[in-house]
C-alpha cells in the first residue's frame, strides 16, 4: 500500500468517524428527523468517488457512477429489511440486512448491469416501494431529541467503530474496478455505524426513526453521484467535487423543509 493510499486512508478514518459520530449528536440532541438528513448526507460516496479520481482518473470515477442510484435504491431496501428484523433481534437485523445488501448488489456485478439510465429507475422503483413500507405498513414514527450526557470515551467509541467502517468501504472501492467500485462507494457505511450506535443508545424505536429519516435524506447520495457523473470530467475532481457537494447539499436542505415536515 503506497504512502499516498494510507493517508487518504487516514483521512477517510478521522472524517468519517467526525461525520457518524455529529449525526448521531445531532439526532439525540434536535430528533430523529435531523439525525436522518445528515446521516443521509454524502460521506463514503464523497471519499470513494474522489480517491478514484485521483488514484486512477476522472473518467474511471464517472463510470463507477453508472451503478450509483440502482445501489441507492438497494440501500433503502437494506433500511427496510433492518426496520422490519431489529423488532425482533438486533444482530438478526444486521447481518440481514447486510446479506440482502450483498445479494442483490452480487446480482448486479453478475448480470454486468451498469446502464446508467436503468439504473436511475432502479432507484426510483425501489426507494418508493421502500418508502412506502417504511411510512404506511410499519408505520415508523419520527422522535424527539433527547437529553443525553456525552463522555470522551463514548464519542470516542462511536468515531472508532463508524470511521472503521467508512475506512473500509474506502479500501475496498480502492481495489476493485469501477463497477465494483461504484458498488462500494454506495455500501450504506454511515447506516451501518449509525444504527449500532442508535440502537444501543436508545433502542430499536429510535434507530428505526433515524433510519427512516435517513433513506429519505439519502436522496442526496444519489444527487451527488448523478451530479459527479456530468462535472468531474469538464471540471476535473477538485471543482467538480465541489459542485457535487454544492448540488447535493442544495437538494438535502429541500428535502429538509419540504419532505421532512411532512412525515410524521
Amino acid at each position: 500500500m503506497d504512502e499516498v493510499f494510507l493517508l487518504k486512508l487516514i483521512l477517510s478514518f478521522i472524517i468519517g468517524s467526525i461525520w457518524v459520530t455529529g449525526s448521531t449528536v445531532l439526532a439525540e440532541r434536535h430528533g430523529t428527523k435531523i439525525g436522518g438528513i445528515v446521516t443521509g448526507l454524502p460521506s463514503t460516496i464523497l471519499f470513494g468517488l474522489f480517491f478514484i479520481a485521483w488514484t486512477q482518473s476522472e473518467k474511471v470515477a464517472v463510470k463507477a457512477t453508472d451503478i450509483v442510484p440502482f445501489v441507492g435504491g438497494i440501500n433503502s431496501l437494506f433500511l427496510v429489511v433492518y426496520i422490519i428484523l431489529v423488532r425482533f433481534n438486533f444482530w438478526l437485523a444486521i447481518a440481514g440486512s447486510i446479506f440482502v445488501w450483498f445479494i442483490l448488489s452480487f446480482m448486479l456485478v453478475l448480470f454486468k448491469i451498469n446502464d446508467f439510465k436503468t439504473s436511475v429507475l432502479a432507484y426510483i422503483f425501489l426507494f418508493s416501494v421502500s418508502y412506502y413500507i417504511v411510512e404506511k405498513k410499519l408505520n415508523i414514527k419520527s422522535e424527539q431529541g433527547k437529553a443525553v450526557s456525552f463522555t470522551f470515551s463514548m464519542l470516542l467509541v462511536r468515531g472508532m467503530i463508524s470511521g472503521f467502517i467508512i475506512g473500509l468501504t474506502v479500501f475496498l472501492a480502492k481495489i476493485s474496478g469501477p463497477l465494483l467500485g461504484g458498488i462500494f462507494t454506495m455500501f450504506p457505511a454511515m447506516f451501518l455505524g449509525t444504527l449500532l450506535i442508535t440502537y444501543y443508545c436508545h433502542g430499536p424505536s429510535f434507530s428505526s426513526a433515524v433510519m427512516k429519516s435517513s433513506m429519505i435524506g439519502a436522496i442526496s447520495v444519489v444527487i451527488y453521484g448523478i451530479t459527479a457523473r456530468f462535472v468531474f470530467i469538464p471540471f476535473g475532481m477538485w471543482l467538480g467535487t465541489i459542485i457535487s457537494l454544492g448540488v447535493s447539499y442544495s437538494f438535502a436542505f429541500l428535502i429538509h423543509k419540504t419532505a421532512m415536515g411532512k412525515i410524521a
